[in-house]
Formats: structure tokens, sequence, C-alpha cells
């Protein structure tokens, strides 16, 4: 059996096998890739569904004041919150209660909740869900831009745009 007819075969074998896990390797990586966005995008919209709950449940212990509420969150306003009283300052106590006013409530709580949003790099916003009378929470992200005025980028004609990056909870009844 004549052997130079074979001469490189074996090289050339190596080198197909190299490109196959190549690809193979590239599937992989890209695989990894959109796994790690959709590990973010699901951290993401966990953050946004614990901000809406629990701005919901402040509204709900201090239900008179929904509008006090949506004023605040929607004007974004920065200032500092004033601090609620202390009922007793007393080395002896275990729990002190917080002694505060509808109002005093509200600008506490409105400003942890925003706090909380803008350290997690969300907008938060509460508006007229859209075909209802009842208000919506709208959590923001990413590239999608919400404000009091349009909060189309969410919801349009009472439909979840597809590809933004927001969340729409229906909280209140007016």
């Amino acid at each position: 059996m004549n052997t130079k007819y074979q001469l490189g075969v074996g090289m050339i074998e190596v080198l197909v096998s190299l490109v196959l896990l190549s690809i193979a390797v590239l599937g992989f990586s890209a695989l990894q890739f959109r796994a790690l966005d959709a590990m973010q995008e699901a951290s993401d919209r966990t953050v946004a569904m614990s901000l809406a709950r629990d701005l919901a449940e402040r509204i709900r212990v201090n239900r008179t004041q929904l509008l006090e509420y949506k004023t605040k969150i929607n004007g974004s306003s920065s200032g500092e919150p004033k601090a609620c009283k202390v009922a007793d300052s007393s080395a002896t106590t275990i729990s002190a209660t917080p002694m505060c006013n509808r109002a005093e409530m509200v600008s506490y709580d409105v400003s942890q909740v925003l706090g909380a949003a803008r350290q997690a790099g969300m907008k938060l916003v509460i508006d007229r869900c859209q075909g209802g009378d009842r208000e919506c929470v709208y959590i923001a992200w990413g590239n999608t831009i919400i404000s009091a005025t349009n909060v189309s980028a969410c919801m349009s004609d009472g439909v979840y745009v597809a590809g933004a990056t927001c969340l729409v909870m229906e909280a209140y009844g007016t």
C-alpha cells in the first residue's frame, strides 16, 4: 500500500474537529450571554415587584392619603423626610413606637420608596390605570422612560408595550 496518498489526512481531520469544536463553544458562549441577560431581567423584575408591593402596603396602612402619596411620588420631591417622633426613648424600652401624623407618614414612606427606586436605577409613578377607574403603580428601568404625565412607554391603550422594561401593578380603586 502506498502511504504517500495518506500524508496530511490526519491533519485535516484534526482541523475539521477543531472547527466543529469552536462552533460548539461559540454557541455555548452565546447561550451563556443570553442566560446572563435573562438573569439580570429577572433580578430587575423582582426588585420592581418588591418596590411596588412595598409602596402598596404603605398606602394601604395610610389609605386616606392616597392622593397625597400620588402627588409626592409623581412630584419626586427629593427633600429630606422628617423623622417620626419616638413615643418612649428610655433605655428600658425594648421597641420604640413611631408617632407620626398621616402627612408625616406619607413624607417618610415616599422618601423611603423613592430612595430605594433611585438606588436600583428605577423610576416610579402612580397614575390612573388605562381603561379603568383604578390607580396603578408603574415602575420602569433600563431604556424605558416614564413620567407622571406619560406612561405610554409601558402601556399603550391598555396593552403592555412589547420590549418595555417596566412593571405595572394595579393597586387601588377610587
